[in-house]
């Protein structure tokens, strides 16, 4: 049997809690974002805080980026598999009573 790292597990998951990654994922569901789209929906939030969550997003292969090469040019996100096999795993997560 394969261990499990629960201390590992827990440290990736309050980072994704505490850095919008779960808000993020979530606002990418069903579509591709815009960058811009994006900060304006966490306008309460740095525009740099959510940069740079997007950015470790993208380092785990949760999203992708597409750029259209315009001046300025269009940043969008969308999930990769990763993503959606994430998320759908914390909606999995949410829906479980163990009170």
């Amino acid at each position: 049997m394969t261990s499990i790292n629960e201390m590992k597990i827990k440290q990736n998951i309050n980072h994704l809690i505490q850095n919008y990654g779960i808000q993020l994922l979530n606002y990418m569901s069903d579509c591709e974002r815009e960058e811009k789209a994006l900060l304006s929906a966490f306008d309460k939030v740095d525009d740099q805080i959510i940069k740079a969550s997007l950015e470790l997003l993208k380092q785990n292969n949760l999203i992708n980026i597409r750029t259209e090469e315009i001046m300025p040019p269009n940043i969008y996100y969308h999930l990769t598999k990763d993503g959606e096999l994430i998320l759908q795993m914390i909606y999995k997560f949410e829906s479980l009573n163990f009170e």
